[in-house]
């Protein structure tokens, strides 16, 4: 008869029994009877996600680089994880961020970011439609149109704080002033309440800082998203110690808090002007909108104000600067760019004309270029169609299968454009069509029904500020490496460069 202490010991050995049948079981699945078992990929990454937690949090963002890697061993499909799939053809693109057919995202991409509640993490389709349906108009281009006064406005300041750098003779840290601008911009259209980061005498480096550890922590809470809620639960000093970035986003998280309950409590009604506000923005559409009371709760609004100023705030600012650098690593064209300019704007002094800039070919086509390098976002779309099987060649992929493509790849595809990490305008410029056929191909803001909402207004900024800019001032790179500053070297949901690099900074001659 078994003794109390043989019991004791039977229930621990019991469970790890059960624990490592249960493993095996589970891999076994993985490899040889899941529906994904027959798609080409590394069996290691096929059985569990421990896999891409190596690339994403070991090796820092890397997992991107490793599949393009998988692409050339297996193929233009390729299976990344026991549930995704991924395509490397351009040719797919459109098929998979469909316009016409429901297209769903993937669970595990989104719980990253903690924001379940806003439209970007929204998961089933018909919910994201109903959430965004009340911001499409305002971010139309009619409407954009009518907010150019206001994006000028903030251009015109901050060439007030380049004029300051002009005077000292001190080097301007580029993408943090372009951040300022950029957040100024969406913070006064979104929140009716202009962050005013331009008059930082420092450009605010803590609130780029912020972003940068948002969009960093993603890897690590992609693989644990119940993280969140153990931090949340810490006191602030304890935070601090332990995640000083989770700190960063808390406090801007509190700020936007504050200043969308202001909205709320009814402090700008009647279309008041509050400041420098303006009488209408995204937060009140969405207050006086007929979708449901649960849809305007305070935590709702908060968490689609993380996107709307994040995204609107760093993607358009890395845009900004990444375009930057190549005009002024490459002479030739940017002497092409200024001549165009002085034609267009005889006043270098005056505000720029929206319908004047957006005409102007060879501007048009340093934008995209722009736009092709800096990638929008450098991690992979993930797209899930709940209603039928996708076809890619000859594969089949099976329903509720969350299938990614990655600007990354799209963007260096030698086959659309040759000579892909070279920043050539005339690829666009000398099209016979001006580019339009190449469009299908730049997808830095996505395509679909989740196409980025905000790509009229980072437009709009990108041709008023570019071409206010280079036709007013004559920069120099200030101790500025392509492979140090500028080249993707990370892949944390926002491109990053080398941990070692200094930024893209730039003096004004003359």
């Amino acid at each position: 008869m078994p003794s109390v202490y043989d019991r004791q010991v039977e229930w621990p050995v019991l469970a790890v029994v059960t624990v490592s049948l249960y493993l095996f079981s589970t891999v076994v699945y993985r490899l040889y009877f899941s529906p994904l078992a027959k798609f080409p990929g590394p069996r290691l990454a096929a059985a569990t996600l421990m896999y891409e937690a190596y690339y994403d949090v070991v090796k820092q963002g890397q997992y991107t680089f490793k599949i393009k890697e998988l692409h050339k061993k297996y193929g233009p499909i390729v299976r990344i994880s026991p549930y995704e799939l991924h395509v490397d053809d351009p040719e797919f693109y459109d098929e998979l961020m469909s316009r016409t057919s429901p297209r769903d995202k993937y669970k595990y991409y989104v719980d990253q970011f903690g924001i379940p509640k806003s439209s970007f993490s929204t998961i089933d389709h018909r919910l994201h439609r109903m959430r965004r349906q009340p911001l499409n108009p305002l971010f139309s281009k009619q409407s954009i149109f009518r907010l150019e006064p206001t994006i000028n406005g903030l251009v015109e300041k901050l060439c007030s704080r380049f004029d300051e750098f002009k005077k000292s003779g001190q080097p301007i840290p580029l993408r943090i002033a372009y951040s300022c601008f950029t957040t100024d911009v969406v913070t006064l259209y979104s929140l009716n309440k202009c962050w005013n980061f331009l008059d930082d005498p420092e450009f605010s480096p803590v609130w780029c800082a912020t972003i940068k550890a948002t969009a960093d922590m993603g890897n690590l809470m992609k693989h644990v998203p119940w993280l969140f809620g153990v931090i949340m639960s810490l006191p602030d000093a304890v935070i601090s110690i332990i995640f000083p970035d989770m700190m960063l986003l808390i406090n801007w998280r509190r700020s936007l808090t504050s200043h969308i309950q202001a909205i709320i409590d009814g402090s700008n009604e009647k279309g008041e002007k509050d400041g420098d506000g303006l009488s209408r923005t995204v937060f009140h559409s969405l207050l006086e909108s007929d979708i449901p009371a649960e849809e305007k709760t305070l935590d709702r609004l908060v968490q689609e104000g993380q996107v709307v100023v994040g995204a609107g705030a760093d993607t358009t600012a890395h845009a900004l600067t990444t375009t930057t650098f190549h005009l002024l690593d490459n002479p030739d064209k940017l002497a092409k760019l200024r001549r165009e300019l002085e034609i267009a704007m005889p006043d270098r002094y005056a505000p720029a004309k929206l319908s004047v800039v957006e005409q102007l070919p060879y501007l048009a086509a340093v934008i995209n270029e722009g736009l092709r390098l800096s990638y929008g976002l450098s991690t992979r779309l993930a797209r899930v169609s709940p209603k039928e099987e996708l076809r890619f060649k000859e594969w089949t992929i099976p329903i509720q299968t969350p299938v990614g493509m990655t600007s990354v790849m799209m963007h260096h595809n030698e086959t659309i454009f040759p000579d892909s990490y070279s920043f050539i305008p005339e690829r666009w410029s000398e099209q016979p069509d001006g580019g339009r056929s190449l469009e299908k191909y730049l997808v830095s803001f996505a395509k679909g029904t989740r196409q980025c909402i905000g790509m009229n207004l980072a437009r709009a900024e990108l041709f008023l500020a570019l071409a206010t800019i280079f036709r007013r001032y004559d920069l120099d790179l200030y101790d500025t490496k392509r492979a140090r500053d500028i080249d993707l070297r990370h892949d944390n949901f926002l491109p990053q460069a080398s941990l070692e690099s200094r930024g893209v900074r730039v003096v004004i001659k003359g």
